[in-house]
């Protein structure tokens, strides 16, 4: 038995994405401008909180204290919070200033180790700076990336200082290595950890895990997000492993620049007259 087909009309969907870009630009616009105009006064309400604890400056009591250093740190959470808002909006319309230079990343890494040691000791931590093995020729290798400074700074800062944040007894180590044609930069924490349902939504916006040992800890929840969409940016990527209980190491991987390219790109010594 055959059947018969027969050709009655033709269905078209068209859809106008105009208007949800329009819709998607106005929001954008609005948290920019709210973010930005917020900063002002919430600086303004922070800097007469740190005068009020300036025993130099206002005498109070301990009790009165107490209160005022809970309004600095609330106050010092939300001009964070602006700002986090505010690098969001930037770099999902692309307006993230983006001025790449060559870095090696070793040094780069021992500076914001030493930066960031102070806090550490702060809380009882040992922050390490581990350098890429040397290997059997026992030559340092370089690992140069082209990448925004600025921001890449801030990218490692983060994984670093959520370290600090979430370690309460033991060692941070930060370093990088290469693979293949990248170099891969590491911050290995022995804090508490996440569990592993946690993992594939931990680069989500403002997501934050929620349990007894986190619900004290305070952050926005963007950092990681905003982490992410700069390494794509700079064309790497950034990931996580982890264990409940056992610490965790980000990693963040970024196209390397050979030794010769950089090499090449440097202007030839000028010759004596």
């Amino acid at each position: 038995l055959q059947l018969s087909q027969k050709h009655v009309g033709t269905i078209a969907i068209l859809l106008n994405v105009d208007a949800q870009r329009r819709e998607e630009e106005q929001r954008s616009d609005f948290i920019s401008t709210a973010s930005h105009e917020m900063r002002t006064p919430v600086a303004a309400i922070q800097g007469f909180l740190e005068l009020a604890l300036n025993p130099k400056v206002a005498t109070v009591d301990d009790k009165a204290r107490e209160y005022l250093q809970k309004a600095y740190d609330s106050t010092k959470h939300l001009r964070t919070f602006f700002q986090d808002l505010l690098t969001v909006s930037k770099t999902e319309d692309g307006r993230l200033a983006n001025t790449p230079v060559v870095i090696e990343i070793n040094e780069l890494l021992q500076e914001l180790v030493e930066q960031e040691k102070m806090a550490a000791a702060k809380k009882q931590l040992e922050l390490h700076f581990s350098r890429a093995d040397a290997g059997e020729k026992n030559v340092q290798p370089l690992l140069y990336v082209h990448a925004d400074p600025e921001r890449l700074r801030e990218v490692i800062l983060n994984l670093i200082e959520n370290a600090l944040k979430y370690t309460k007894a033991g060692l941070i180590t930060v370093g990088a290595s290469l693979k293949d044609q990248s170099v891969v930069i590491r911050v290995s924490d022995t804090g508490i950890g996440m569990a592993e349902e946690d993992i594939p939504h931990l680069f989500q916006k403002f997501y934050r895990i929620d349990n007894s040992a986190t619900r004290e800890i305070g952050g926005t929840g963007l950092g990681l997000y905003i982490s992410k969409q700069v390494v794509e940016q700079m064309g790497g990527k950034i990931w996580v492993e982890s264990k409940l209980g056992e610490g965790s190491t980000f990693f963040v991987q970024i196209p390397r620049v050979s030794a010769e390219t950089v090499q090449a790109a440097q202007p030839a010594p000028r010759l004596p007259d």
